[in-house]
């Protein structure tokens, strides 16, 4: 698997789907750990039954994996203002390894998000609590994989307008069957980084 052209497919369908509506913003995130990078594009536009969202995004360990993957979550029109949800899918491809051990990993999974902007009663500093999880069960998987999980949570410390210091944690576990037997990849990180919005 050519894991350059994946991702441009990826891109190319993010693009695609983010150009239903020339209205939106555009998030822009960077963070990194001890171990990995992630960067991801993210675009939200407002439709009649709440908020869309579409975005792509990438996720490299040298070590161990390269994962990409796609979104799209619809929000709930009736969450309070300081409250979001959003629901939808994420797909994701790519490949990781574990010692001797190399799979390809595809999955279409279930995703969740939730946002809380804190208070400026409680907060003179406007900080956001960002959290998304995200599954894909047996059904979902393809390739060698076999289910595929992760976990997301962070503080968006949003000290200028329109961009914020991100500081979070990091889950995700990917089971594989192959003909050589089950194995899994599991790895966590606490992570910082960047949000721009435009």
């Amino acid at each position: 698997m050519d894991i350059r052209k994946v991702i441009g497919q990826m891109v190319f369908i993010t693009m695609i789907t983010s150009g239903i509506s020339f209205a939106g913003t555009y998030d822009l995130e960077v963070n990194a750990s001890h171990s990995a990078i992630e960067g991801r594009l993210d675009k939200t536009m407002t439709i009649e039954r709440g908020l869309l969202t579409a975005g792509v995004g990438a996720l490299y360990n040298d070590d161990d994996y390269l994962i990409g993957n796609v979104k799209l979550t619809l929000g709930n029109g009736i969450s309070l203002p300081e409250l979001r949800f959003n629901l939808g899918f994420k797909g994701v491809v790519g490949n990781v390894e574990k010692g001797q051990k190399d799979g390809d990993l595809t999955a279409i999974g279930f995703l969740l998000l939730g946002k809380y902007s804190i208070p400026e009663t409680i907060s003179p500093i406007p900080i956001d609590v960002s959290v998304g999880f995200s599954y894909a069960p047996d059904s979902l998987c393809f390739s060698d994989s076999d289910r595929y999980v992760d976990f997301k949570a962070s503080l968006d410390f949003r000290i200028v307008q329109n961009s914020a210091i991100v500081l979070g944690y990091r889950y995700i576990k990917v089971r594989f069957d192959e003909n050589g037997g089950p194995w899994e990849m599991s790895d966590d990180a606490v992570f910082v980084g960047i949000q721009l919005g435009f």
